[in-house]
């Protein structure tokens, strides 16, 4: 039983390190029937404590397997602390050539992460960053959620 315990406080020493590099992290999986209206915006504000000379900006796609799409447009805007902004416009490529999904499946869930900005130098402050789909239709079917990551290299 003593080594149980050892064993168990171990593991989760483990696990509670496999997130240091994660300086925020939002995922809104709140899609009603799992359509994400074109005009709804996701956004993401964070406060950045320290200067951090190199992360990543990823993006996370939650979605249905076998998404009819081959890509899907996005726009990202990012609001930076100096009031500058950027928009990013992405072609997100759900499936390869050959039709098959780029996502991490498990059953009928996929989650597809793309990074949309490496190696980004942020500054002490309060960022936002806005995702908005840019399908031609009036909403983008199969979505289960959509997140940002950023992450320290």
């Amino acid at each position: 039983m003593k080594y149980c315990k050892h064993l168990f406080f171990l593991v989760f020493l483990f696990l509670l390190s496999c997130d240091k590099d994660i300086v925020y992290s939002k995922f809104y999986s709140d899609f009603k029937e799992n359509r994400w209206l074109t005009k709804e915006v996701k956004s993401f504000d964070f406060l950045i404590k320290n200067n951090e000379s190199k992360v990543d900006l990823i993006l996370h796609l939650g979605h249905v397997y076998d998404f009819q799409f081959q890509s899907v447009p996005f726009n990202v805007i990012i609001f930076y602390p100096d009031g500058k902004k950027e928009s990013i416009p992405i072609n997100l490529k759900i499936k390869d050539e050959n039709g098959k999904d780029l996502a991490d499946c498990s059953g009928d869930i996929c989650d597809l992460y793309f990074t949309i900005k490496e190696k980004m130098a942020l500054q002490k402050g309060k960022y936002k960053v806005e995702i908005k789909n840019n399908f031609s239709g009036d909403y983008l079917p199969n979505v289960l959620g959509v997140g940002i990551k950023v992450k320290k290299q």
